[in-house]
Protein backbone atom coordinates (compact mmCIF):
# COMPACT_ATOMS: atom_id res chain seq x y z
CA UNK A 1 0.00 0.00 0.00
CA UNK A 2 2.92 2.57 0.72
CA UNK A 3 4.44 1.66 -2.91
CA UNK A 4 1.40 2.45 -4.31
CA UNK A 5 0.68 5.72 -2.59
CA UNK A 6 4.10 6.65 -2.47
CA UNK A 7 4.24 6.19 -6.39
CA UNK A 8 0.68 7.67 -6.91
CA UNK A 9 1.91 10.98 -5.27
CA UNK A 10 4.97 10.80 -7.05
CA UNK A 11 3.49 11.32 -10.41
CA UNK A 12 0.14 13.78 -9.43
CA UNK A 13 3.46 16.24 -7.74
CA UNK A 14 5.16 15.75 -11.30
CA UNK A 15 2.16 16.67 -12.97
CA UNK A 16 1.48 19.55 -11.00
CA UNK A 17 5.06 20.78 -10.94
CA UNK A 18 5.03 20.71 -14.45
CA UNK A 19 1.43 22.45 -15.06
CA UNK A 20 2.35 24.88 -12.25
CA UNK A 21 5.28 25.99 -14.45
CA UNK A 22 3.11 26.39 -17.62
CA UNK A 23 1.15 28.07 -15.98
CA UNK A 24 3.58 30.26 -14.52
CA UNK A 25 5.60 30.78 -17.64
CA UNK A 26 3.54 31.27 -20.37
CA UNK A 27 -0.29 30.95 -18.76
CA UNK A 28 -0.36 34.04 -16.40
CA UNK A 29 1.47 36.36 -18.28
CA UNK A 30 -0.31 35.58 -21.69
CA UNK A 31 -3.02 37.17 -19.15
CA UNK A 32 -1.74 40.72 -20.05
CA UNK A 33 -2.30 40.32 -23.91
CA UNK A 34 -5.47 39.06 -23.58
CA UNK A 35 -8.70 41.09 -25.61
CA UNK A 36 -9.70 43.62 -22.69
CA UNK A 37 -13.18 43.65 -23.94
CA UNK A 38 -13.38 40.10 -23.63
CA UNK A 39 -11.22 39.20 -20.53
CA UNK A 40 -13.73 38.54 -18.52
CA UNK A 41 -15.27 35.84 -20.98
CA UNK A 42 -11.37 34.51 -20.94
CA UNK A 43 -11.55 34.42 -16.79
CA UNK A 44 -14.46 32.38 -16.68
CA UNK A 45 -13.07 30.12 -18.97
CA UNK A 46 -9.87 29.59 -17.90
CA UNK A 47 -11.41 28.93 -14.32
CA UNK A 48 -14.10 26.16 -15.07
CA UNK A 49 -11.37 24.41 -17.43
CA UNK A 50 -8.57 24.93 -15.25
CA UNK A 51 -10.49 23.53 -12.15
CA UNK A 52 -11.67 20.47 -14.13
CA UNK A 53 -7.72 19.38 -14.36
CA UNK A 54 -6.08 20.50 -11.10
CA UNK A 55 -8.67 19.40 -8.96
CA UNK A 56 -8.92 15.76 -8.80
CA UNK A 57 -5.06 16.00 -9.08
CA UNK A 58 -4.37 18.27 -6.31
CA UNK A 59 -7.20 16.17 -4.23
CA UNK A 60 -5.79 12.77 -5.06
CA UNK A 61 -2.06 15.06 -4.35
CA UNK A 62 -3.17 15.97 -0.53
CA UNK A 63 -4.95 11.97 -0.23
CA UNK A 64 -1.98 10.70 -0.99
CA UNK A 65 0.41 12.62 1.01
CA UNK A 66 -1.98 12.30 4.37
CA UNK A 67 -1.70 8.57 3.71
CA UNK A 68 2.42 8.88 3.58
CA UNK A 69 2.40 10.76 6.67
CA UNK A 70 0.29 8.09 9.05
CA UNK A 71 1.75 4.76 7.23
CA UNK A 72 5.27 3.77 8.63
CA UNK A 73 8.29 4.06 6.67
CA UNK A 74 11.44 5.55 7.12
CA UNK A 75 11.19 8.36 5.08
CA UNK A 76 8.01 9.75 7.44
CA UNK A 77 10.01 12.66 8.27
CA UNK A 78 10.30 13.74 4.66
CA UNK A 79 6.62 12.84 4.12
CA UNK A 80 5.85 15.23 6.75
CA UNK A 81 7.66 18.02 5.09
CA UNK A 82 6.27 17.39 1.77
CA UNK A 83 2.84 17.68 2.96
CA UNK A 84 3.38 20.75 5.08
CA UNK A 85 4.54 22.33 1.59
CA UNK A 86 1.31 20.61 0.39
CA UNK A 87 -0.54 22.59 3.36
CA UNK A 88 1.45 26.18 1.83
CA UNK A 89 0.41 25.69 -1.55
CA UNK A 90 -3.24 24.77 -0.73
CA UNK A 91 -3.52 27.84 1.20
CA UNK A 92 -1.27 30.00 -1.02
CA UNK A 93 -3.81 28.50 -3.50
CA UNK A 94 -6.90 29.96 -1.50
CA UNK A 95 -5.56 32.92 0.60
CA UNK A 96 -3.71 34.64 -2.80
CA UNK A 97 -5.16 32.86 -6.27
CA UNK A 98 -8.42 32.77 -5.65
CA UNK A 99 -8.63 36.14 -4.66
CA UNK A 100 -6.54 37.54 -7.27
CA UNK A 101 -8.41 35.33 -10.09
CA UNK A 102 -11.80 36.64 -8.66
CA UNK A 103 -10.70 39.91 -8.94
CA UNK A 104 -9.61 39.56 -12.49
CA UNK A 105 -13.02 37.82 -12.89
CA UNK A 106 -14.51 41.16 -12.41
CA UNK A 107 -12.26 42.98 -15.36
CA UNK A 108 -8.37 42.89 -16.09
CA UNK A 109 -5.91 45.40 -14.39
CA UNK A 110 -2.39 45.41 -14.97
CA UNK A 111 -1.58 45.71 -11.21
CA UNK A 112 -4.10 41.95 -10.15
CA UNK A 113 -2.53 40.21 -13.34
CA UNK A 114 1.05 40.80 -12.30
CA UNK A 115 0.10 40.05 -8.76
CA UNK A 116 -1.30 36.82 -9.59
CA UNK A 117 2.37 36.53 -11.86
CA UNK A 118 4.19 37.65 -8.38
CA UNK A 119 2.11 35.43 -5.77
CA UNK A 120 2.16 32.21 -8.03
CA UNK A 121 6.21 31.73 -7.52
CA UNK A 122 4.94 30.54 -4.06
CA UNK A 123 3.52 27.36 -5.56
CA UNK A 124 5.65 27.09 -8.30
CA UNK A 125 8.48 27.33 -5.89
CA UNK A 126 6.86 24.51 -3.06
CA UNK A 127 5.68 22.13 -5.83
CA UNK A 128 9.35 22.05 -7.36
CA UNK A 129 10.28 21.36 -4.14
CA UNK A 130 7.87 18.62 -3.31
CA UNK A 131 8.91 16.93 -6.66
CA UNK A 132 12.67 17.15 -5.69
CA UNK A 133 12.00 15.78 -2.58
CA UNK A 134 10.11 12.73 -3.95
CA UNK A 135 12.34 12.37 -6.26
CA UNK A 136 15.18 12.53 -3.52
CA UNK A 137 13.48 9.55 -2.11
CA UNK A 138 13.37 7.82 -5.10
CA UNK A 139 16.88 7.63 -5.32
CA UNK A 140 17.11 5.90 -1.82
CA UNK A 141 14.38 3.53 -2.38
CA UNK A 142 14.96 -0.34 -2.37
CA UNK A 143 12.37 -2.93 -1.50
CA UNK A 144 13.60 -3.10 1.84
CA UNK A 145 13.44 0.48 3.56
CA UNK A 146 9.99 1.82 1.84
Amino acid sequence: MLTLFFFTNLTVTAVMTGLIWTIQLVHYPFFHRLEKENFNKHMDEHRKKISFIVLPVMLIELATSVGLVLMESSFRGVFVIGLLMLIAIWLSTALLQVPSHSKLASGYTKSEADKLVKYNWIRTILWTGRLMLMLLILSQLSLFNL
